[in-house]
């Protein structure tokens, strides 16, 4: 029997059962198979949801990821379930787009995570449930030789085999219409308990060890007032039965908060839902005012506000205070759809827009948004008129701003003092502001100030200040940076409402911006391009001046050097014997060898071709993108020598760890101030505006897209009073555009690469060295390494491990947040025999977390180093890169270093080392050994390795690449096509389509109700212009919605009378009657000219005589014209 052939016992579950046991079948033949078939079952299955389930109704698209996320299929499914939807799917992806195996532990993954969906499915859907678990035992096994890399043909053959046992939407509801009353009976009746023999930790004790504690540290008193346990009920359910609450939490009036229902440890809490709502009915009943209700197994708690919203997720059960909150705002809250923005504020229209479209969303019980909105269109103003909307709403009370820096931490709290000026705010790095305002409405953080704060904050009454449900909405500026790894803690802490701010979503696999806040890929909340913006002038383009130089192309060569450098060198070398030229890769040109001359005409092109002010006497304000402090400060360096009139100060380096470097970056955005021009590494590439930028120079490769926008964002924002003048148009007033000199082919390449390269995940060391020798612990549980030799070795790292989770202090959230595997994993009995699982939820939940005592940084590199090689070795894979590292290592310690004492006494060891015949028959002890001695030798490397830095001057040559075309941002067309059709055909009973239908002329109200739509609820302007292909507005509807066939036959049925048309004309009549239909009007061009589909039975001019021809373009006329205003 295995994990999911329970599933063949149920007819009603036939749709998908086979699919998901062969996921399971695959798993030990083919963990690419075993990926795409669970994701093929997943797709079935929801398939099926949609089939028979009356509260499910099809979207705009029948894709995985739009029938997922739509507001009704969240509502059904819970938080948990829809999560582990979202791993079979990115697993399943991420079989299908590679031709190699996927990692065992990402497959086993996948394999539980659709084992919990199905059963959720038959909990739900089925009248005769039982309790089962995943056990990974069941799976079948596989002698067979499993083929690392598949062909094409193969992998084609397998996903057709599939695709055969596929059945669509349409089919499923066919096929079920009898199961389908039956099933939703099923579905709407309370479910009884299941009993789940999991663990043995019963349910008294959960409450004890996780449930009251937690209680406990948000302030609630277990005097049985405050806190009453087993908490009496009658006449609970359809039974009509007496039970016990397990918690039930009162206000200071004695009126229930909420009720918490407790499971064990072991037991899905989603179990306990419909006994927690009879509960709530019960006491509704008595006090006349409904609990909100959360079901815990001390582990995974759900909230439940079942009056309002779907249960969700959340940290813990809220505070009493947070709950008499929410309480309140029962009657308190309006209906936020009819909250005026305030003009005041912001008043663009595409800022309103973006406002609607969150308002809608969270009308529709959604708590995610994201708004991606070109660099300069006012995302901060934007979101403190959504702030506004959302607290004269009573939609929120306390709000979070959170950045990751602390420049942008003081501009957001000044953009707010000066709009909300009746809304208290709070700094958060202002230590004395902070403990003064700590009540503040409004709060502006950085991620690890918070983070901090939720754990050392307190009230006056010394409780937690940062409680759970204390912030109603979190906005997160720059929303593609932070938000993943360690602080996602902050967003699992909290319950609010969240608003992501960014011009550059990031479309990871593992970092997604999409995936974060829940929506489809390439479909957030709300889109405004840079393109619409220009178009609209709210931002100025720019013209790229695109040139590169013999050295930055192609490195520094003896060939290419001019003749006058190639003799200097030789005429050194015959008068001193040696020379010190060097060459150089293009690789090292302004990382480690800087050419004077090569800065020199970077610096004079800017300065003779840059967009200048004051009548052209100064050169307009600048940002130059630098690769490093050294490449930043010899540019100031050479600019001054170039410009000593200049007296310095004109050109200023603004790097990260500069002592005065926040004044500089001041006095920059001072429009009249030095520096003028501003040297950044990466201090001035995202978050830094300063309107009066009219030029950027590119001197460093960028390789990312989303840094690659960021930088081009510096110099979008308009400066209509800036005095300007460029050798395009002379002096002119306003910023019309700005220039960038891009030296390193940026253009070039991202012409060609548009989405860039897509950076990996980083993972710090000590992280890194915890997960590898979890898979050594993992790996050394092979019958060939049951020796007491490394069972001794496997002991020790269980022992190092095992200390490193015990030294967690659970009292701190972000480790509070995964005490489940905490805790699991502090016994360090867990550690007998670990599963993939096991390793899987160790570098998932608890990596991140650990400390490492050592400081040695390169001794720790050298660590992670070779137990990956041990990682490696143990799974038979290849490590030949990282033992060249060794070796070339062991190479300089033993020609540069051999005279230090520690490395004299370890020669023995080197010499072998480097020998690669040592390698082969090494074994993990020989490594282990190996590692524990030269570890400490590897501090003595440092000096050597590094590269030399070079300063030169030799004459460089420009190569001109030429002015090339802007690289805007793709927009996603396709799903807002799919929104717009869906919509029509849902709004056919709309009074404008139907008179559109009709061939009723529209009023201008129609129209602007229509325009509002498509232009502003569904998407913006440039997305219909895009979809509509230049078509009038009312056209385009019709052409979609289709005019109605008799109405456009009535229209005609008195010409053809009226004229006594022969079947030639009768036939060229139903053409256009065809067309009217299609297309929505008539083009009159074609018609005449006798274009197709108008040049059959004949031509227009030819078939009719004038009359009828006069006749017949009155009519049509008549038809185009209804689809316009009136």
């Amino acid at each position: 029997m295995s994990n999911f052939e329970y599933l063949l016992a149920y007819k009603e579950f036939s749709a998908f059962a086979s699919l998901a046991n062969e996921a399971e079948k695959q798993y030990n033949k083919s963990t690419m198979f075993c990926g795409i078939s669970a994701r093929k079952c997943v797709e079935q299955a929801v398939n099926w949801m949609y089939s028979v389930d009356d509260d499910l109704y099809m979207p705009y698209d029948d894709s995985i990821q739009v029938l997922v996320h739509d507001k009704n299929f969240v509502n059904i499914v819970p938080g948990n379930i829809q999560k582990d939807l979202q791993i079979v799917i990115k697993v399943g992806n991420q079989a299908v787009h590679s031709n190699t195996e996927i990692d065992k532990a990402r497959a086993l993954l996948s394999l539980k995570a659709l084992f919990n969906f199905l059963n959720w499915i038959v909990f739900t859907y089925s009248s005769t449930y039982e309790s089962r678990t995943f056990d990974e035992t069941l799976i079948p096994a596989n002698k067979a030789t499993i083929i690392v890399k598949k062909n094409q043909e193969e992998i084609d053959k397998y996903r057709s085999e599939l695709d055969e046992k596929e059945q669509s939407i349409a089919d499923l509801k066919k096929q079920l219409a009898d199961l389908q009353k039956a099933l939703t009976s099923i579905k709407s009746k309370p479910k009884d308990d299941s009993k789940i023999n999991y663990e043995t930790i019963d349910e008294k004790t959960t409450r004890k060890l996780f449930i009251d504690e937690d209680l406990k540290k948000l302030g609630w008193q277990f005097d049985g007032v405050m806190v009453q346990e087993e908490y009496p009920v009658h006449d609970m359910g359809d039974k009509h039965s007496d039970g016990f609450v397990d918690y039930v939490l009162f206000g200071k009036d004695h009126k229930p908060l909420a009720v918490v229902e407790a499971k064990k440890t072991s037991k899905d809490p989603n179990i306990g839902k419909q006994q927690a709502k009879d509960y709530a009915d019960c006491l509704e009943r008595e006090y006349g005012q409904r609990p909100f209700i959360f079901y815990t197994n001390g582990f995974d708690c759900n909230f439940w506000d079942d009056l309002q919203a779907a249960p969700r997720r959340v940290s813990m059960v809220f505070s009493w205070g947070d709950l008499q909150k929410l309480v309140d705002r029962r009657s308190l809250k309006e209906d936020i759809n009819s909250i005026q923005i305030n003009k005041e504020i912001n008043g663009r229209d595409y800022q309103m827009a973006a406002i609607k479209a969150v308002v809608k969303s969270a009308n529709e019980g959604f708590r995610k948004f994201l708004l991606v909105m070109a660099t300069g269109t006012g995302k901060t103003r934007t979101v403190i008129s959504l702030t506004d909307v959302f607290t004269r709403a009573n939609y929120a009370t306390n709000v979070l701003f959170l950045t990751d820096r602390i420049q942008l931490v003081k501009q957001a709290y000044s953009n707010y003092k000066e709009h909300l000026k009746s809304m208290s705010l709070c700094n958060m790095l202002d230590s004395q502001e902070r403990l003064a305002n700590k009540n503040a409405r409004i709060v502006f953080s950085t991620y690890p100030t918070i983070l901090n704060a939720i754990d050392t904050d307190k009230t006056e009454d010394g409780e937690i200040l940062y409680t759970p449900a204390h912030f109603d909405l979190i906005i997160i500026d720059e929303a593609h940076r932070s938000i993943f790894k360690k602080y996602r803690a902050i967003f699992d802490y909290f319950d609010s409402y969240l608003v992501g701010l960014t011009a550059t979503p990031r479309e990871e696999v593992e970092r997604s911006t999409f995936d974060f806040f829940e929506l489809e890929h390439g479909n957030p909340t709300y889109n405004y391009t840079y393109e619409e913006a220009i178009k609209a002038g709210y931002l100025v383009d720019y013209y790229p001046v695109e040139n590169s130089t013999t050295f930055i192309d192609k490195g520094i060569h003896f060939d290419d050097l001019s003749e006058e450098d190639r003799k200097t060198i030789e005429d050194n070398y015959k008068e001193e014997g040696t020379s010190d030229f060097e060459e150089a890769p293009p690789s090292d040109i302004n990382k480690f060898v800087f050419n004077k001359d090569t800065v020199k005409k970077v610096i004079e092109e800017l300065m003779e071709n840059g967009i200048k002010t004051d009548a052209g006497d100064k050169l307009g304000k600048t940002i130059i993108f630098a690769y490093n402090k050294k490449h930043a400060q010899f540019i100031v360096d050479t600019f001054d020598e170039m410009y000593p009139q200049l007296k310095g100060g004109f050109c200023a380096r603004i790097v990260c760890d500069d002592s005065k470097v926040e004044q500089t970056i001041a006095d920059f955005e001072k429009p009249d101030q030095n520096p003028f021009i501003a040297v950044s590494v990466d201090m001035l590439d995202t978050g830094v505006d300063v309107p009066e930028v009219v030029n950027l120079v590119f001197f460093k490769k960028v390789m990312s897209k989303i840094k690659f926008n960021q930088m081009i964002g510096r110099g979008t924002r308009l400066c209509p009073e800036l005095s300007c003048c460029d050798g395009k148009n002379g002096i002119y007033e306003g910023k019309k555009y700005f220039y960038i000199f891009d030296w390193l082919r940026n253009f070039e390449f991202f012409r060609v690469n548009k989405d860039g390269v897509k950076g990996s995940e980083t993972v710090s060391l000590t992280e890194s060295i915890f997960n590898r020798r979890v898979e050594i612990i993992k790996e050394l549980q092979a019958a060939e390494y049951q020796t007491p030799e490394y069972e001794k070795y496997r002991n020790e790292l269980v022992c190092i491990v095992n200390r490193q989770i015990r030294e967690l202090n659970l009292n701190l959230t972000s480790v509070h947040l995964h005490k489940k595997h905490v805790l699991k994993f502090q016994d360090i009995n867990a550690f007998k025999n670990l599963e993939d699982s096991d390793v899987e939820n160790l570098k998932k939940h608890v990596a991140q977390l650990v400390y490492m005592d050592e400081f040695d940084v390169y001794a720790k590199g050298f660590d992670n180093l070779v137990y990956g090689i041990e990682v490696l070795k143990c799974q038979k894979k290849n490590y030949s890169k990282q033992q060249e590292q060794i070796v070339n290592d062991a190479n300089i310690l033993l020609k540069k270093k051999a005279n230090i004492e520690q490395v004299k006494a370890q020669i023995p060891l080197l010499t072998r080392i480097v020998d690669d015949s040592y390698y082969p028959t090494a074994t993990i002890l020989d490594l282990e050994d190996m590692r524990v001695k030269i570890r400490e030798l590897i501090k003595f490397l440092v000096e050597s390795k590094k590269k030399p830095i070079r300063y030169v001057d030799y004459i460089d040559t420009t190569l001109p690449v030429g002015e090339g075309t802007p690289v805007y941002t793709a927009n996603n067309f396709e799903a807002y096509q799919k929104k717009v059709n869906s919509y029509i055909t849902e709004h056919l009973d709309d009074e404008a389509i139907i008179k559109l239908r009709n061939n009723v002329r529209l009023t201008q109200d129609d129209y602007n109700k229509l325009n509002d739509v498509f232009t502003k609820e569904l998407g913006t302007s440039e997305q219909f212009e895009k979809i509509s292909d230049g078509k009038p507005l009312g056209v385009f509807v019709r052409s979609i919605a289709k005019m109605d066939r008799q109405k456009v036959n009535e229209l005609f049925a008195d010409f053809i009378s009226e004229f006594n048309l022969n079947i030639k004309q009768i036939e060229f009549v139903k053409v256009i009657i065809e067309n009217i239909i299609e297309q929505g009007e008539i083009n009159l061009e074609r018609l005449g000219d006798g274009k197709p589909p108008f040049d059959r039975p004949g031509k227009f001019f030819s078939l009719f005589n004038p009359k009828a021809q006069n006749r017949l373009i009155q009519i049509i006329r008549s038809v185009n014209e209804n689809a316009r205003v009136a």
